[in-house]
């Protein structure tokens, strides 16, 4: 999800994007050495040859010797603006530093000293900043998704489901339900994301419903998501098979459903092994969940809801957070 993260932990597969995006940001920090107890406040703005950018996934985190610590994940609204917070009292007493990514991209940082000033908004910072970032498609209706064909990359030998579009999930920890919009727009009938709130549910077990707040901060375990299975039953009721599968990360069953033109959500611990167990299930901090639409040699193709554009992970960084999730994947085709 973020190049900060191969940068920092040499995890993440690199990217390839469509032509980069020329942008101008305006960040402020509530600031850089807030007391002990606070939390840390951030808005963004981005905008391209003046006009408001909305869809544009904006993350911060604070680090502590390459570890993070705290994140927050946003994208941006219609007026181009993200607001993000991020619990700077896990790092109290200690010197961290802040970093920001756009789109994939690495846009800023600065020093962080938090637990050492006098209010939680002691030192604010304010700066500009501009460059270009990987592209985003934006969908500017809710029912509305890019699936024409000149937006798929141009891959020789690849295997791709050239009906599998782009869309930006609207809420901030809507991934799982944005792709069951990505994936269903593709058979030609989209299901809503708001659609599936109380169809699906509710439960702290993430195998029976939606567990915390959807619009919450991501990459936390208390709000956090929804597995597969709770979304195989609610495609059913809309005339949809949703095929659950969990596979420790092999990837010969998802070439498999991918060949035959099913798009497939796969979930995918970006982080690596943060999982929490509870009684009868787990949690992983760091989990996304994006829609595998093709595969090369080199690697797999996904439409990733949080920038509304494709993702590109190379088969052993793909396997490996996907693994994290025990192969945990969804593949959608019409009943």
């Amino acid at each position: 999800m973020l190049a900060l993260l191969g940068a920092q932990f040499g995890s993440v597969g690199a990217v390839r994007a469509a032509d980069g995006l020329d942008v101008d940001s305006w960040i402020e920090l509530s600031s850089t050495a807030p007391s002990a107890g606070c939390e840390l406040e951030s808005a963004v703005e981005i905008r391209s040859d003046g006009f408001a950018l909305p869809g544009v996934d904006v993350f911060i985190g604070i680090f502590i010797d390459s570890e993070l610590i705290s994140a927050d994940r946003v994208s941006t609204d219609e007026n181009g603006v993200a607001f993000l917070s991020v619990d700077a009292s896990l790092a109290d007493g200690e010197e961290a530093w802040i970093d920001f990514t756009l789109n994939d991209t690495y846009w800023w940082g600065t020093p962080f000293y938090p637990g050492t000033g006098d209010t939680c908004f002691d030192g604010a910072l304010k700066t500009t900043e501009s460059g270009p970032i990987a592209a985003i498609a934006t969908a500017p209706e809710e029912t509305e998704v890019d699936t024409s064909s000149s937006s798929q990359p141009a891959v020789g030998g690849a295997v791709v489901i050239p009906e599998v579009g782009f869309y930006v999930q609207q809420r901030n920890l809507s991934c799982e339900y944005a792709s069951i919009f990505i994936a269903t727009a593709a058979w030609g009938n989209a299901i809503s994301e708001y659609s599936l709130d109380n169809l699906v549910g509710w439960s702290d077990n993430p195998h029976y419903g939606y567990r915390g707040d959807i619009t919450g901060w991501w990459g936390n375990t208390y709000d956090y998501g929804v597995y597969a299975e709770p979304l195989s039953w609610a495609l059913s009721q809309y005339g949809y098979v949703g095929e659950v599968a969990y596979t420790g990360g092999d990837p010969s069953w998802l070439m498999g459903e991918i060949a035959v033109g099913n798009p497939v959500l796969v979930w995918l611990g970006l982080w690596g092994d943060q999982t929490e167990y509870y009684d009868g299930y787990s949690v992983t901090a760091g989990m996304h969940v994006l829609v595998a639409y093709g595969y090369d040699d080199g690697g797999v193709y996904l439409s990733d809801p949080a920038i509304g554009g494709v993702k590109y992970y190379d088969w052993a960084t793909f396997t490996w957070m996907w693994g994290v999730m025990g192969g945990m994947s969804l593949s959608v085709y019409p009943a």
